[in-house]
């Protein structure tokens, strides 16, 4: 759907046109002067003008003109009943797409209207190839050997058919992008563009202008008009990760978007429109960011049409040495190696590990490996300090109570110790204040449980 400006000061005309334009399902508005169509202008962003050469005041190559200076990417038609070569030429130099001549065709204004919307949506396409963007021809599945997972899968595809927002929540690393990425594949946005944007890397002054865009002088620095993501994105699916990071401020302007499908520049008080889908994602609980007061509630509620909550990877065990095998023969390929093992030992410690970092520390582990093993075997040795001391230190079950008490407060304290030495790379120090525990004491307790910090450095 685009939005549509007509201008004629013939009023059975113009009645006409919009009506044949509206059966095609765009957005039209009609005033009858050029004056009257470049006060809307100003006020509202459109993507097409249609507009009647002969008109008092100002004709519509002077129309033209004018339009171009505040909207230099507008799509301008002309119409006219005294069609010659001198006036065609005349407007596509002054920069008009088309000339079209009364009575206009209603087939030959739509062709036109829908050239000229494509001009747009590829100058949009190569806007957002200077932006780091995802492809999109990228092989977009979600593959998990897990059943809680394919459920959640399952309901994903179905609300992928509609235009609904979707919140997806789980820990990092649980695969949030690659859902994002698998509802739009089958929506029916799917050949429009998929924009990633994530909040938490992003400054909140430069995000507002990354979203929603800025007009020329609206702060330092900005020398010229830029346009956001919302704009240049429109039919397509916007997914913005990390949302709970994003400023209040900004929580105002997304939720605006939601609701009414409109926004204005940075610096503008211009209404712009866009019908694009958006997908959240957080690892935050946004429900107690509500109670805190940095998360809007009206917000949550927006988003959260639709919640999908990935569990992490130590509740879906199944998926485990499902993934690894998979990153280990995808990373073997484009190392031009062939027919790889995987030891039985290794598949035991990597079932024993609690994979705090989820899929993306299992696939990081996976290319790690694969790079290093020689004779295309991998072997227990290769895999980190924390997953071999991890799959050590649990060994079967014993009848005594108190053995098997210390046992399981050594695997606790195993578990635990090694997940923030890997945080924090194996300083001491720094990960004893974290978890509240004196410095001294944690070089003890790790000396006593066999655990070298140098080896999480790596």
């Amino acid at each position: 759907m685009a939005n549509i400006l007509l201008v004629d000061d013939d009023v059975a005309s113009i009645a006409l046109l919009k009506r044949n334009i509206e059966e095609f399902g765009h957005k039209v508005n009609a005033v009858f002067d050029a004056k009257s169509a470049l006060e809307s202008i100003r006020r509202f962003k459109y993507d097409v003008l249609v507009t009647d050469f002969n008109m008092p005041e100002m004709n519509g190559i002077e129309l033209t003109e004018e339009v171009l200076k505040l909207e230099q990417d507008m799509i301008v038609i002309l119409v006219t009943a005294y069609a010659s070569i001198k006036l065609v030429v005349e407007a596509i130099r002054k920069g008009a797409f088309d000339y079209l001549s009364k009575p206009v065709n209603k087939e030959e204004l739509m062709l036109s209207i829908e050239r000229g919307l494509e001009r747009v949506f590829l100058l949009n396409e190569n806007e957002l190839l200077k932006k780091r963007l995802n492809s999109n021809d990228e092989d977009v599945q979600y593959r998990t050997s897990s059943i809680k997972v394919k459920a959640i899968v399952d309901v994903a595809k179905k609300v992928a058919k509609t235009d609904s927002t979707v919140l997806i929540t789980g820990s990092n690393g649980t695969g949030k992008e690659v859902l994002a990425k698998y509802i739009h594949a089958n929506s029916n946005r799917k050949e429009k563009q998929f924009v990633v944007v994530n909040c938490a890397a992003i400054p909140s002054l430069l995000l507002e202008s990354e979203l929603f865009g800025h007009t020329k002088g609206a702060f330092t620095g900005s020398v010229k008009d830029h346009k956001g993501y919302f704009e240049i994105s429109n039919n397509g699916t916007i997914f913005l990760d990390e949302i709970g990071e994003l400023d209040t401020m900004l929580q105002v302007k997304l939720l605006r978007v939601i609701q009414e499908k409109e926004f204005s520049r940075v610096g503008d008080t211009k209404i712009q429109t866009t019908d694009v889908r958006i997908i959240a994602a957080t690892n935050k609980d946004l429900k107690n960011a509500i109670s805190t007061g940095t998360f809007r509630e009206d917000l949550y509620y927006r988003l959260n049409v639709f919640e999908f909550n990935l569990p992490g990877l130590s509740e879906r065990p199944e998926d485990i040495i499902f993934y690894f095998e998979m990153f280990v023969n995808e990373i073997a390929g484009k190392n031009n190696k062939k027919d790889i093992i995987i030891d039985k030992e290794v598949k035991s410690a990597l079932q024993k590990y609690s994979w705090p970092g989820n899929i993306r520390e299992l696939k990081n582990i996976a290319e790690r490996v694969t790079v290093l093993c020689d004779k295309n075997i991998i072997k227990k040795d290769l895999l980190p300090p924390a997953i071999i001391l991890s799959g050590q230190n649990r060994k079967p079950e014993t009848q005594d109570y108190n053995k098997r008490k210390n046992e399981v407060i050594k695997e606790f304290e195993v578990e635990f110790l090694t997940k923030y030495l890997k945080l924090h790379k194996g300083n001491v120090a720094a990960t004893a204040k974290t978890i509240k525990f004196h410095p001294v004491s944690l070089r003890q307790k790790l000396s006593k449980l066999g655990i070298n910090p140098l080896a999480f450095k790596i």
